[in-house]
């Protein structure tokens, strides 16, 4: 099974306390539309934020994890 670019960007978020900016998802991994997948990953429950950073010439936006939805467990009946 082939990891999705949804899955790279979570493990980034997970791994990474720097968080990720889309020139790093670009550089790091070729995905040049990181706020889809902020997106996608926000509507699934996981809490993320974002600062915009900026150089003097140019303005960007990080993103940073905050919390990972929790695992929902069914319980069986017997």
């Amino acid at each position: 099974m082939s990891i999705t670019q949804q899955q790279l960007i979570e493990d980034h978020l997970r791994k990474r306390k720097k968080g990720i900016t889309s020139w790093d998802a670009i550089t790091t991994y070729g995905i040049t539309r990181l706020a889809k997948y902020i997106h996608d990953l926000r509507s699934t429950g996981f809490r993320i934020d974002d600062r915009y950073e900026f150089d003097g010439h140019r303005k960007w936006k990080r993103y940073y994890l905050i919390s990972a939805p929790k695992a929902i467990s069914k319980k069986v009946k017997k």
